[in-house]
C-alpha cells in the first residue's frame, strides 16, 4: 500500500489523498467488493466533503457499481461471457511484434472496455454516498492473480 497526501497550505483548503491498493482475485472471473476498502481510505483522507475516485491499474479489470446480489452478480458474469466469448479467433491471440510473445486474453480486455475502469462516488460528511443496495465493485476477467487499485480523495 502506497499513500500520498497534498494539501495547498494556506491558498486553499484542499485536501488530495491517493492510495493504492492491492486486490488477490481467487477465480478466473472474479467479482469482488470493495466498498468497505474505500470507506477506509476516505476516512483515512481526513475528507469530510468532496469525491472519492477508484481506478483499476490492470486492462483485463474493471470497476463497476451495481447490487451485491449473488444471482446478478452470477448473470454478469454470463452475460458478458455471451457478449464476449473466450474461444473467438481475436487478432491480440496473434504473436507481438514487438516481443514475439502470445496474448490469449482478448476477451478479458474486451470486457473491461464494457464494464469502464473507474469510478466516482460524493462524499458527504466524511461518508461515501451511495445507494442502500448499491456496491463497488473490482472485477477481474483475467484471474487468479494480484492487482492493484488507486484510489484518490479530493475535497475539504
Amino acid at each position: 500500500m502506497k499513500r500520498s497526501a497534498h494539501s495547498r497550505g494556506g491558498e486553499c483548503p484542499v485536501k488530495i489523498y491517493s492510495e493504492y491498493l492491492r486486490i488477490e482475485s481467487k477465480k478466473d472471473e472474479d467479482i469482488i467488493d470493495i466498498t468497505g476498502l474505500l470507506s477506509e481510505v476516505v476516512g483515512r483522507s481526513g475528507v469530510n466533503n468532496g469525491i472519492v475516485t477508484v481506478y483499476t491499474m490492470h486492462t483485463t479489470t474493471g470497476i463497476a457499481v451495481n447490487e451485491d446480489e449473488e444471482g446478478l452478480t452470477r448473470d454478469i458474469v454470463r452475460f458478458l461471457s455471451r457478449l464476449v466469448p473466450k474461444d473467438e479467433d481475436y487478432m491480440h491471440h496473434h504473436f507481438f511484434r514487438e516481443d514475439g510473445r502470445m496474448a490469449v486474453n482478448a476477451w478479458a480486455h474486451l470486457r473491461s472496455i464494457l464494464v469502464g475502469m473507474h469510478t466516482s462516488l460524493p462524499i458527504s460528511n466524511g461518508k461515501i454516498i451511495i445507494g442502500m443496495r448499491q456496491r463497488v465493485f473490482f472485477i477481474d476477467f483475467d484471474g487468479p492473480q494480484a492487482r492493484s487499485i488507486y484510489i484518490q480523495v479530493i475535497g475539504i
